[in-house]
């Protein structure tokens, strides 16, 4: 009887040997436990359903090698949002912090410099809310990842101005994950925005954040997202929410063959409300896949999500979010809706709201619409002297405009409209 040999993704990642991601007894632990599960995981494919619409091969079937520290860039050169921040740069993994006055109470520093100066609440957090042990690309970052920041915001703290992490991405046919931990101590409040840039393919990013907002707490995470014909993107965020904290997320996806965005929050203690907003367009052949988990483990919770999409050529969308109440969350309230337009007849968009609801004094709704641009409001503007490119941007605008209105700073609004009308 032959026996077939079932690849790994730690195949894909064979010139990462030597490079596995350590630093203490806990880290340590977690690394192994994480590249035992890329023996034993298997690669996704399309029976797998979390991954039935958007495929792996090409990252964890692929070659990648680790990047060499020391790339140098020109940050005017990159086309990044420009606002008044305090500014972090990562470089193919590499952390340089802008120096710059943050109030006290405000610690920023390394993911390294974190395990040293911050222990206790680094491995409080670490490696204990992103999945590891399942997750297979949650897996590969823990295994491997080389730079990433740690933020804590001390009780009753207020971040001055935002902090802006500009992740960029040199070397063609490296892969790179970065590890952040967010932690926005009681009655906090904060405000963090990635931008990623990809400037030579192809290249795999991984990107796990780790964020704990504290009771009373309010935080706001952007994610700004640009790539190439030849970059793949995966993004995961575990957040777990306190007694009266708000979370809010906006994710906004302008290029790149390949995104993955996982946002997981946990709803833990009573009064919280998270929001969850993403923007796409997909153009190309590119794909743009947003999984999101949310789950009310309490009562008198709320949820609202909002993702608009806008699919041109043969671009591709997937929106799969699940929303969960458990048995002990009444008096949940939560929201969801997807909407997209479908710019040409080749273009594909793959939507599946889902909602499971174990409790029964609960207010929960959600929706799902695919369409093409209405051909009534684009004559009527046509009619009024637009041209028709004109006219189709400017009902592009109005559609996705819900979402990029939510982004708190006019700069931030400027930069994504700018690459729309693009």
């Amino acid at each position: 009887m032959m026996i077939t040999e079932v690849p790994t993704a730690l195949e894909a990642f064979a010139a990462f040997e030597g490079h596995e991601h350590r630093g203490s007894t806990l880290v340590d632990r977690v690394t192994d436990e994480a590249l035992v599960a890329l023996q034993e995981l298997a690669i996704p494919n399309r029976k797998t359903e979390a991954w039935k619409y958007t495929p792996v091969n090409k990252i964890l079937k692929g070659s990648w090698k680790p990047a060499v520290a020391g790339h140098l860039i020109s940050p005017e050169e990159l086309d990044i949002p420009e606002f008044d921040a305090h500014k972090v740069w990562l470089v193919d993994g590499e952390v340089m912090i802008e120096q710059s006055e943050l109030p006290d109470g405000v610690i920023l520093c390394s993911m390294g410099e974190a395990l040293e100066k911050e222990n206790d609440l680094f491995e409080s957090v670490y490696g204990k809310q992103a999945d590891h042990r399942k997750d297979i690309f949650v897996a590969v970052n823990t295994a491997y990842a080389v730079g990433g920041i740690y933020l804590r915001l001390a009780k009753n703290v207020q971040l001055d101005k935002p902090i802006h992490v500009v992740h960029v991405y040199t070397q063609a046919e490296t892969a790179v994950c970065t590890r952040n931990i967010i932690l926005a101590e009681e009655g906090s409040q904060g405000h963090m925005s990635h931008s990623f840039v990809h400037l030579h393919g192809p290249i795999h990013s991984n990107v796990v954040t780790e964020v704990r907002v504290g009771d009373n707490a309010r935080f706001t995470l952007d994610k700004f997202q640009t790539g190439l014909d030849d970059s793949y993107h995966y993004s995961s965020e575990e957040i777990h929410q306190g007694r009266d904290a708000v979370y809010t997320q906006n994710t906004l996806t302008m290029s790149g063959v390949w995104t993955r965005n996982d946002p997981h929050v946990r709803l833990n203690d009573q009064n919280s409300t998270c929001h969850l907003n993403g923007a796409y367009v997909p153009q190309g052949k590119e794909l743009v896949d947003n999984h999101s988990i949310i789950d009310h483990l309490v009562p008198n919770c709320e949820s609202h999500e909002l993702y608009k999409g806008v699919v041109y050529e043969q671009g591709k969308g997937v929106f799969n979010g699940k929303v969960f109440v458990r048995p002990d969350a009444q008096k949940t309230n939560a929201y969801q809706q997807n909407a997209n337009i479908l710019m040409s007849a080749d273009g594909s968009m793959n939507s599946k709201p889902e909602l499971e609801i174990y409790a029964d004094d609960v207010k929960c709704s959600h929706g799902s619409t695919t369409g093409q641009l209405d051909n009534e409001a684009l004559f009527y503007l046509q009619c009024r002297g637009l041209s028709k490119i004109n006219a189709k941007q400017m009902l592009v605008n109005a559609f996705i405009g819900e979402v990029v209105e939510r982004l708190v700073l006019p700069e931030m609004q400027e930069w994504v409209w700018s690459q729309i009308e693009a």
